[in-house]
């Protein structure tokens, strides 16, 4: 599977496209309501991509890492 589901609505990024995993901080809102539209409810981490998106996610920052690392290792 390619697709990194995120928690929300069918919202969910390709692994090749992540660029990095950040807790989530207020301070990220603006960038989260450029990509998304509003600030969810229940955010855990933000998504970064390759081309500056800041993506919300319900998951932890940890489950996020864990599974991309896994993902990765399985390209290698």
């Amino acid at each position: 599977m390619d697709l990194l589901w995120l928690g929300y609505d069918g919202l969910s990024v390709r692994y090749v496209d992540v660029a990095a995993v950040l807790f989530y901080r207020p301070a990220l809102d603006g960038r989260i309501v450029r990509a998304y539209g509003r600030v969810p409810t229940n955010i855990r981490a933000v998504v970064v991509t390759s081309d500056g998106v800041f993506w919300p996610s319900s998951r932890s920052a940890e489950q996020i890492r864990e599974r991309w690392a896994i993902w990765r290792m399985g390209r290698a």
